[in-house]
C-alpha cells in the first residue's frame, strides 16, 4: 500500500472519546485500497460486482446520495494512530486488521479511492460531525450518548479480556471459576482489575502498571495466569515470540457480550453506512474477516461470543 502517514496523537482512553479538542491537521495522501490476497475474497473493481453484496453498486439508487458521492470522489477515514497496536496504520506501517477489513469492504462495493486523516482518539466523534471525516478508521463501540449524534454499521468483531497463561498451563486454568486458589494478575486501573479485586478465592491478586511487566512475570512462572485486554495485549505477544505464555483458547470472556466494534458513520449517510454493513457482513459470513484478523494473531474469538455465566 502506497499511504504515507504522518502525525500522531496520544493514545485516548474511549472516557475521553466525546471530549472537544481541536483537530490536528495531518496531511494523508490519496491512493487505491490495499491489496488483499485473492483467496480472501474476490474483490470489486471499477463499480463493483452486481449483486455480491446485496446491493449492486453500479446502480444502487439510495436516498442521500452518500454511497453515489463517496463512490466518485473517494472517501476519508478517520483514524488514531496507535503506537504499539496492530489495528490502526501508524508512523511506520500502512496496515491493521481495522483498515485491512474496511477497505476490503470499500473495494467489495467499488469505492477504490481513500485518504487516511489522522487525529488524537478526541476528535473522531466530533471530526465525523463536522465532516473532517467520512467514516471512521478506528473502532468504535456504541454507547447510548453516541447513538444520538453519529451511525455505526453492522457489528464487525469484538474483543474483551483473554486469559493469558505460562506455556502448556501448568496450573491448568480454562475459565474463571478456573482462578480460585490460583495466583492472577492485571493491570491496574483496567475494567478486568475491578472485576478480579471483587473475588475472595483468589490464591492472591497482583497488579502491574503496564502489560510488559505483566507478561515477564507471567513468562517467568510468577503468576498461573493473567486477565488482559485482547487488542492491547495481543500485539505484544505478536512482537516478542520469545514470552513463554499462550492464549487459553476455550476461555469464556467475562466483558460485556454486546461490546462489538463498529465503524462510524455521520448521521444521516444511510446509502454508505448500507452498502458497507452489507459488505462487512458478507465477510463475515464467507470467512474473509477472519483471515484479516488471523494476520495478527486474532480469530475464532472475536467473533463468536459464548456468554458465560
Amino acid at each position: 500500500m502506497s499511504n504515507e502517514n504522518s502525525g500522531s496523537g496520544p493514545s485516548m482512553t474511549r472516557g475521553q472519546f466525546l471530549r472537544g479538542g481541536a483537530a490536528i491537521a495531518v496531511a494523508a495522501s490519496v491512493s487505491t485500497a490495499a491489496a488483499v490476497p485473492s483467496a480472501l475474497a474476490q474483490s470489486a473493481t471499477g463499480k463493483g460486482i452486481p449483486g455480491k453484496n446485496g446491493i449492486n453498486p453500479g446502480n444502487y439508487i439510495g436516498g442521500d446520495g452518500s454511497y453515489q458521492r463517496y463512490l466518485e470522489s473517494g472517501i476519508r477515514l478517520g483514524y488514531m494512530p496507535n503506537p504499539g497496536n496492530l489495528d490502526n496504520p501508524g508512523p511506520d506501517k500502512n496496515s491493521g486488521w481495522n483498515s485491512d477489513i474496511l477497505l476490503e469492504a470499500l473495494k467489495r462495493v467499488g469505492i477504490n479511492k481513500y485518504e487516511y486523516v489522522a487525529g488524537p482518539w478526541e476528535t473522531m466523534v466530533p471530526g465525523l460531525q463536522s465532516g473532517r471525516f467520512d467514516m471512521l478508521l478506528s473502532d468504535v463501540h456504541v454507547t447510548p450518548a453516541r447513538v444520538d449524534i453519529i451511525d455505526f454499521t453492522t457489528p464487525v468483531y469484538w474483543y474483551g479480556d483473554i486469559l493469558v497463561v505460562p506455556k502448556g498451563n501448568p496450573a491448568k486454568i480454562h475459565s474463571w471459576e478456573d482462578m480460585a486458589g490460583k495466583k492472577i494478575g492485571t493491570v491496574r486501573g483496567e475494567n478486568y482489575s475491578e472485576m478480579l479485586q471483587k473475588r475472595t478465592d483468589l490464591g492472591g491478586l497482583s497488579l502491574y502498571t503496564d502489560n510488559p511487566t505483566l507478561a515477564a512475570d507471567a513468562s517467568a512462572g510468577r503468576l498461573d495466569g493473567i486477565m488482559v485486554s485482547d487488542t492491547e495485549f495481543v500485539p505484544l505477544l505478536h512482537e516478542n515470540p520469545g514470552l513463554q505464555l499462550e492464549i487459553v483458547s476455550d476461555y469464556v470472556p467475562h466483558s460485556d457480550p454486546i461490546d462489538w466494534t463498529r465503524f462510524g458513520c455521520r448521521k444521516g449517510e444511510n446509502d454508505i453506512n448500507n452498502v458497507v454493513s452489507h459488505a462487512l457482513g458478507e465477510m463475515f459470513i464467507d470467512g474473509t474477516t477472519l483471515q484479516l484478523l488471523k494476520r495478527y494473531d486474532m480469530g475464532t474469538r472475536n467473533l463468536f461470543i459464548v456468554v458465560g455465566s
